[in-house]
């Protein structure tokens, strides 16, 4: 008894050690291509205007996972700010480093109407473009609401960012063979030197088939036309 329930327990650790494997395999592959972006936004058109906004983290490109943290809730400035930027149709901009070389740095950015970030409450939707070995291209950034309305909010309601983040990879489409086109053209080429260089005989060389059937016709004609005259004279 007591050696069947050592088998029984040293089974049960076996298949929960298997489990365990598995899921922290499983759990690797979910989170391939992770990596932390920081964005900054601006309520202004400067181009030195521009304050730390959060941090994105990706934790999957191909699971379209992505998880926004704010920097901080908005100042009575920086929502003044917004408010100004919503009556004169200004715009609300966003922007991501993507290569930091000294003191250069690049960035892809995009913009909306700040009017409809005020209306909405400060729920912004942002979408990050990729390539296929992880690269941002591109962003975009955008609210749930059409058009504005001229909808008054309270400051209440806009100091928390309700960010949603989506994530969108490019697909490769079918590479064209053009090596099997350029052998095609090529055998083509030769083809055509084939059939302007492959026959140099002369024109009788080319034509005697024709040519001889025609003059024994001409030899045949001629020597009857000679017998008729000879025959004539006799007479």
């Amino acid at each position: 008894m007591a050696s069947s329930m050592g088998f029984i327990l040293g089974l049960s650790c076996s298949v929960y050690f298997y489990a365990v494997i598995v899921v922290g395999i499983s759990t690797e592959d979910e989170f391939e291509g992770s990596r932390t972006l920081p964005i900054e936004h601006s309520f202004s058109s400067g181009t030195k205007d521009f304050t730390k906004h959060g941090t994105i983290i990706i934790q999957s490109l191909k699971g379209n996972k992505a998880q926004f943290t704010p920097g901080s809730i908005l100042t009575s400035k920086e929502i003044e700010l917004l408010r100004s930027a919503a009556k004169t149709n200004g715009l609300y901009r966003v922007r991501i480093p993507t290569k930091v070389s000294g003191d250069n740095t690049v960035y892809v950015s995009a913009a909306t109407k700040a009017c409809s970030i005020l209306e909405s409450g400060l729920e912004e939707e942002i979408t990050i473009n990729f390539d296929q070995s992880g690269e941002v291209l591109g962003v975009s950034v955008g609210t749930k609401i059409p058009a504005c309305t001229g909808l008054d909010v309270p400051d209440a309601n806009l100091t928390t960012w309700k960010t949603v983040v989506e994530i969108a990879s490019t697909v490769s489409g079918p590479i064209p063979d053009t090596q099997t086109y350029i052998e095609k053209i090529k055998r083509d080429e030769q083809e055509k030197l084939k059939n302007q260089d492959g026959d140099n005989r002369s024109f009788l060389g080319k034509y005697w088939m024709y040519l001889v059937p025609l003059i024994i016709m001409m030899v045949i004609m001629s020597s009857a036309d000679q017998q008729g005259q000879g025959g004539g004279g006799g007479r």
